[in-house]
Protein backbone atom coordinates (compact mmCIF):
# COMPACT_ATOMS: atom_id res chain seq x y z
CA UNK A 1 0.00 0.00 0.00
CA UNK A 2 2.83 2.36 0.85
CA UNK A 3 4.37 1.74 -2.56
CA UNK A 4 1.06 2.51 -4.28
CA UNK A 5 0.64 5.68 -2.22
CA UNK A 6 4.18 6.78 -3.08
CA UNK A 7 3.59 6.19 -6.79
CA UNK A 8 0.36 8.20 -6.57
CA UNK A 9 2.14 11.11 -4.89
CA UNK A 10 4.92 11.02 -7.49
CA UNK A 11 2.36 11.01 -10.26
CA UNK A 12 0.56 13.98 -8.71
CA UNK A 13 3.82 15.86 -8.25
CA UNK A 14 4.82 15.20 -11.84
CA UNK A 15 1.44 16.50 -13.03
CA UNK A 16 1.93 19.73 -11.08
CA UNK A 17 5.49 20.21 -12.31
CA UNK A 18 4.69 19.56 -15.97
CA UNK A 19 1.57 21.71 -16.26
CA UNK A 20 3.76 24.58 -17.42
CA UNK A 21 5.57 22.49 -20.08
CA UNK A 22 3.75 22.38 -23.41
CA UNK A 23 4.51 21.07 -26.87
CA UNK A 24 6.01 23.87 -28.93
CA UNK A 25 3.79 25.20 -31.70
CA UNK A 26 4.97 26.60 -35.02
CA UNK A 27 3.21 29.90 -34.34
CA UNK A 28 5.08 30.33 -31.07
CA UNK A 29 8.44 29.42 -32.62
CA UNK A 30 7.83 31.88 -35.45
CA UNK A 31 7.12 34.65 -32.93
CA UNK A 32 10.45 33.94 -31.23
CA UNK A 33 12.40 33.84 -34.48
CA UNK A 34 10.69 37.03 -35.67
CA UNK A 35 11.77 38.81 -32.50
CA UNK A 36 15.35 37.55 -32.95
CA UNK A 37 15.35 38.57 -36.60
CA UNK A 38 14.21 42.07 -35.65
CA UNK A 39 17.31 42.32 -33.45
CA UNK A 40 19.52 41.05 -36.27
CA UNK A 41 18.04 43.56 -38.71
CA UNK A 42 19.22 46.41 -36.50
CA UNK A 43 22.76 45.06 -36.86
CA UNK A 44 22.74 44.67 -40.65
CA UNK A 45 24.01 47.16 -43.22
CA UNK A 46 21.34 49.04 -45.17
CA UNK A 47 21.49 46.67 -48.13
CA UNK A 48 23.55 44.02 -49.88
CA UNK A 49 23.75 40.30 -50.61
CA UNK A 50 23.03 37.91 -47.76
CA UNK A 51 23.74 34.19 -47.53
CA UNK A 52 21.68 32.31 -44.95
CA UNK A 53 23.21 29.07 -43.67
CA UNK A 54 20.77 26.34 -42.59
CA UNK A 55 17.72 28.21 -43.84
CA UNK A 56 15.08 25.61 -42.93
CA UNK A 57 11.76 26.54 -44.52
CA UNK A 58 13.24 29.79 -45.80
CA UNK A 59 10.81 32.11 -44.03
CA UNK A 60 13.64 34.20 -42.54
CA UNK A 61 15.20 34.48 -46.00
CA UNK A 62 11.81 35.57 -47.30
CA UNK A 63 11.53 38.18 -44.56
CA UNK A 64 14.99 39.53 -45.35
CA UNK A 65 14.06 39.72 -49.02
CA UNK A 66 11.06 41.87 -48.17
CA UNK A 67 13.38 44.18 -46.23
CA UNK A 68 15.27 44.93 -49.45
CA UNK A 69 18.16 42.46 -49.35
CA UNK A 70 19.31 40.11 -52.10
CA UNK A 71 19.08 36.79 -50.30
CA UNK A 72 20.42 33.34 -51.06
CA UNK A 73 19.78 30.44 -48.71
CA UNK A 74 21.27 26.96 -48.37
CA UNK A 75 20.47 23.86 -46.35
CA UNK A 76 20.93 20.11 -46.43
CA UNK A 77 18.64 18.06 -48.68
CA UNK A 78 17.86 15.92 -45.61
CA UNK A 79 16.57 18.93 -43.66
CA UNK A 80 13.44 18.25 -41.61
CA UNK A 81 11.97 21.42 -43.06
CA UNK A 82 12.49 20.54 -46.73
CA UNK A 83 8.86 19.67 -47.43
CA UNK A 84 7.63 22.93 -45.89
CA UNK A 85 9.87 25.35 -47.75
CA UNK A 86 8.39 28.68 -48.77
CA UNK A 87 11.62 29.93 -50.35
CA UNK A 88 13.93 28.50 -53.05
CA UNK A 89 16.46 27.11 -50.58
CA UNK A 90 19.46 25.60 -52.36
CA UNK A 91 20.45 22.07 -51.34
CA UNK A 92 24.18 21.60 -50.68
CA UNK A 93 26.45 18.91 -49.28
CA UNK A 94 27.00 20.59 -45.92
CA UNK A 95 30.67 21.29 -46.62
CA UNK A 96 31.11 23.16 -49.90
CA UNK A 97 29.11 26.37 -50.26
CA UNK A 98 27.98 26.56 -53.92
CA UNK A 99 29.02 30.16 -54.54
CA UNK A 100 32.14 31.90 -55.80
CA UNK A 101 34.72 33.67 -53.64
CA UNK A 102 33.87 37.12 -52.24
CA UNK A 103 30.19 36.90 -53.13
CA UNK A 104 28.34 38.09 -50.03
CA UNK A 105 28.20 41.20 -47.90
CA UNK A 106 26.61 39.30 -45.01
CA UNK A 107 26.54 35.70 -43.84
CA UNK A 108 23.66 34.93 -41.50
CA UNK A 109 22.70 31.84 -39.53
CA UNK A 110 20.04 31.22 -36.92
CA UNK A 111 20.40 28.20 -34.65
CA UNK A 112 22.39 26.34 -37.28
CA UNK A 113 26.10 26.30 -36.42
CA UNK A 114 25.64 23.96 -33.46
CA UNK A 115 24.45 21.29 -35.93
CA UNK A 116 27.62 21.39 -38.07
CA UNK A 117 30.07 18.72 -36.82
CA UNK A 118 33.01 20.07 -38.86
CA UNK A 119 32.41 23.57 -37.54
CA UNK A 120 36.06 24.71 -37.57
CA UNK A 121 36.73 23.57 -41.13
CA UNK A 122 33.45 25.11 -42.23
CA UNK A 123 34.67 28.56 -41.18
CA UNK A 124 37.09 28.45 -44.12
CA UNK A 125 34.14 28.25 -46.50
CA UNK A 126 32.45 31.19 -44.77
CA UNK A 127 35.64 33.25 -45.09
CA UNK A 128 35.89 32.29 -48.75
CA UNK A 129 32.43 33.46 -49.85
CA UNK A 130 32.34 36.58 -47.65
CA UNK A 131 33.62 39.86 -49.08
CA UNK A 132 36.68 41.31 -47.27
CA UNK A 133 34.62 44.09 -45.67
CA UNK A 134 31.63 41.85 -44.99
CA UNK A 135 30.20 40.64 -41.69
CA UNK A 136 28.91 37.34 -40.34
CA UNK A 137 26.02 37.30 -37.88
CA UNK A 138 25.23 34.10 -36.01
CA UNK A 139 22.37 33.43 -33.60
CA UNK A 140 23.40 30.46 -31.44
CA UNK A 141 21.81 28.68 -28.44
CA UNK A 142 23.25 29.65 -25.08
CA UNK A 143 24.24 27.66 -22.03
CA UNK A 144 21.13 29.04 -20.31
CA UNK A 145 18.95 27.56 -23.07
CA UNK A 146 20.66 24.20 -22.62
CA UNK A 147 20.31 24.25 -18.82
CA UNK A 148 16.61 25.13 -18.76
CA UNK A 149 15.88 22.76 -21.63
CA UNK A 150 17.46 19.99 -19.53
CA UNK A 151 15.19 20.91 -16.63
CA UNK A 152 12.04 21.09 -18.76
CA UNK A 153 12.86 17.84 -20.57
CA UNK A 154 13.46 15.97 -17.31
CA UNK A 155 10.19 17.20 -15.81
CA UNK A 156 8.35 16.16 -18.97
CA UNK A 157 9.66 12.61 -19.48
CA UNK A 158 11.74 11.96 -16.34
CA UNK A 159 14.89 11.20 -18.24
CA UNK A 160 17.78 13.20 -19.64
CA UNK A 161 17.83 14.50 -23.18
CA UNK A 162 20.43 13.83 -25.84
CA UNK A 163 22.70 16.68 -26.98
CA UNK A 164 21.01 19.21 -29.21
CA UNK A 165 24.08 19.91 -31.33
CA UNK A 166 27.10 18.06 -32.65
CA UNK A 167 29.89 19.26 -30.37
CA UNK A 168 29.20 17.79 -26.93
CA UNK A 169 28.94 14.21 -25.70
CA UNK A 170 25.90 14.85 -23.53
CA UNK A 171 23.38 17.53 -22.64
CA UNK A 172 25.26 18.52 -19.49
CA UNK A 173 28.65 19.25 -21.05
CA UNK A 174 26.72 20.98 -23.82
CA UNK A 175 26.00 23.76 -21.34
CA UNK A 176 29.68 24.69 -21.64
CA UNK A 177 29.80 24.11 -25.41
CA UNK A 178 26.95 26.58 -25.80
CA UNK A 179 28.61 29.19 -23.60
CA UNK A 180 29.74 32.59 -24.84
CA UNK A 181 33.32 31.66 -23.97
CA UNK A 182 33.35 28.51 -26.11
CA UNK A 183 31.89 30.18 -29.18
CA UNK A 184 34.06 33.28 -28.87
CA UNK A 185 37.17 31.09 -28.66
CA UNK A 186 36.11 29.08 -31.70
CA UNK A 187 35.56 32.21 -33.76
CA UNK A 188 38.85 33.86 -32.82
CA UNK A 189 40.72 30.60 -33.44
CA UNK A 190 39.27 30.37 -36.94
CA UNK A 191 40.21 33.83 -38.20
CA UNK A 192 37.35 36.01 -37.00
CA UNK A 193 37.26 39.15 -34.94
CA UNK A 194 34.24 39.40 -32.64
CA UNK A 195 33.13 42.90 -33.61
CA UNK A 196 30.12 42.86 -31.28
CA UNK A 197 28.14 40.54 -29.08
CA UNK A 198 24.74 40.68 -27.45
CA UNK A 199 22.29 38.21 -25.91
CA UNK A 200 18.96 37.86 -27.65
CA UNK A 201 17.18 38.90 -24.42
CA UNK A 202 14.51 36.21 -24.72
CA UNK A 203 13.88 33.25 -22.43
CA UNK A 204 12.65 30.01 -23.98
CA UNK A 205 13.55 26.33 -23.97
CA UNK A 206 13.56 23.34 -26.32
CA UNK A 207 10.73 21.79 -24.30
CA UNK A 208 8.46 24.78 -24.57
CA UNK A 209 7.64 26.40 -21.24
CA UNK A 210 4.07 27.73 -21.47
CA UNK A 211 4.45 28.08 -25.26
CA UNK A 212 2.48 31.09 -26.53
CA UNK A 213 0.76 31.43 -23.14
CA UNK A 214 3.97 33.12 -22.00
CA UNK A 215 4.17 36.06 -24.39
CA UNK A 216 7.25 37.72 -25.84
CA UNK A 217 7.10 40.68 -23.44
CA UNK A 218 7.22 38.37 -20.42
CA UNK A 219 9.96 36.26 -22.00
CA UNK A 220 12.07 39.37 -22.39
CA UNK A 221 11.66 40.17 -18.71
CA UNK A 222 12.43 36.58 -17.67
CA UNK A 223 15.69 36.67 -19.64
CA UNK A 224 17.11 39.13 -17.11
CA UNK A 225 16.49 36.56 -14.35
CA UNK A 226 16.89 33.17 -16.04
CA UNK A 227 19.28 34.14 -18.83
CA UNK A 228 18.95 34.71 -22.56
CA UNK A 229 18.40 31.67 -24.72
CA UNK A 230 20.68 32.70 -27.58
CA UNK A 231 23.92 34.52 -28.28
CA UNK A 232 24.19 36.92 -31.20
CA UNK A 233 27.73 37.23 -32.54
CA UNK A 234 28.75 39.83 -35.12
CA UNK A 235 32.02 38.85 -36.76
CA UNK A 236 34.48 40.45 -39.14
CA UNK A 237 37.53 39.09 -40.87
CA UNK A 238 40.59 39.17 -38.62
CA UNK A 239 43.05 40.72 -41.07
CA UNK A 240 45.93 40.31 -38.63
CA UNK A 241 45.67 36.51 -38.71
Amino acid sequence: MKAVALKTKIKQLRFVLTRWVHEQTWAHLENIRTCELDTVLRLLPAGGRILEIGAGTGWQANSLKHRGYEVHAIDLPASNYRENRIWPVIDYDGKNIPFADNTFDVIFSSNALEHIPHIREFQEELHRVLKPAGIAIHVIPSGSWRFWTNVAFFLTVWTFSAPHGEHAKNSFTEIFYFSHRWWARLFTDTGWQVAAYRPNKLFYTGCSIMDARLNIALRKKLSYILGSSCHIFILRENNSS
